[in-house]
Formats: structure tokens, sequence, C-alpha cells
């Protein structure tokens, strides 16, 4: 694992109010995906690995969010950020998926584009281009499955269900339908 050693840059875990944050992060000549593509390169499909296997056995329901940098990005399709942190979101779930950690335990799959910025005075920066790996706290705090939320009980008759089910949140890669 010598290799993944090198990536420990790229990882930074810390506590939100939502739950426990782990980001993986691209630095200046280490990315996790090609450019303009939502393909995982190999070191960032085994550091998803190792993050699945670590995860794997805690209870907590998770939340896959995909940022980019403010680099505008566009083909003439229409494809942008917003479409590209969505795929790189979705391709994260899939690699967490195929190393372990079980589908029922997905809360959410998001794409940000570059609003939630890691280094907000510096948004072209390769830094703000990560996919971010939420461990939420207790499922029933939050009725929506968001901060902010109801706390569980809040307009739920008791015994009944408190959070929606797993859902993911993407635009399509073309603007046909």
């Amino acid at each position: 694992m010598p290799a993944l050693k090198a990536l420990a840059d790229s990882l930074l875990v810390d506590n939100t109010p939502e739950g426990l944050r782990i980001q993986i992060v691209d630095q200046d000549g280490v990315s996790m995906f090609p450019s303009g593509s939502s393909r995982l390169l190999p070191h960032t499909r085994e550091l998803m690995g190792l993050v699945s296997k670590s995860i794997a056995d805690l209870p907590n329901q998770v939340a896959i969010a995909g940022h980019t940098d403010a680099t505008p990005y566009a083909d003439p399709s229409g494809y942008g950020n917003w479409e590209l942190s969505a795929d790189r979101a979705l391709a994260s779930r899939r690699a967490l998926l195929a190393t372990g950690l079980g589908e029922s335990r997905i809360n959410r799959v998001e794409g940000k584009a570059d609003t939630e910025p890691l280094l907000p005075e510096d948004k072209a920066n390769a830094r703000n281009r990560r996919i971010t790996i939420t461990l939420l706290r207790d499922r029933e705090l939050y009725k929506d499955n968001g901060p902010g939320a109801a706390p569980s009980g809040a307009g739920a008759p008791s015994g009944a269900p408190q959070t929606r089910p797993p859902s993911i949140l993407t635009v399509p890669k073309s603007n046909q339908l």
C-alpha cells in the first residue's frame, strides 16, 4: 500500500452537524478522475475500497456528494459541472457498493458542482474537486434526510416511518429526455 500512503493528503475527515464527513480530495498532479470524466482512476478505486471496508460494519446511513472546482466545464451537448459532479458521485457510489458497502446504507447521492468549495478564496483550486462521503448521524434525527429538517416525531404519527427511502439525485448526461 505504499502508493496509497502518497494519497494521505487527499483524505480529509471531520465532524459536521450532519455526521462524520470523509472527503477524498484532488491534489495538484493527483486527480481522482480523468479530466471531464466520471471514470475513477485505479488509485481512487482502491481508496474507495478502503473507505468502504472501514465503514461497512457501521450502522450509519451514507450520503455521497460530488464537487467540482469553479473552472467551467461544458461541451456542446450542455454537459457541465453539475452533470459531472453528479456522475462522479454516482461512480463513487458504485465503487463503494462493489467493495462491500450495502446498498441499503446509501441515503442519497448528489452533485453539487462548484457550490460548496473547500477553498472558497481559491475556487479554481484542484482541492475543490472532491467526493464527500458522510456517515449520517441517527437517521431518525432528520425527517427528510437533511440538515435543518424537523427532528423525528415532528408531524408524523407515533410509529410511522420517519425517513424517506434512499434516493439518487442526478441530472441526465444529455439534455434529451
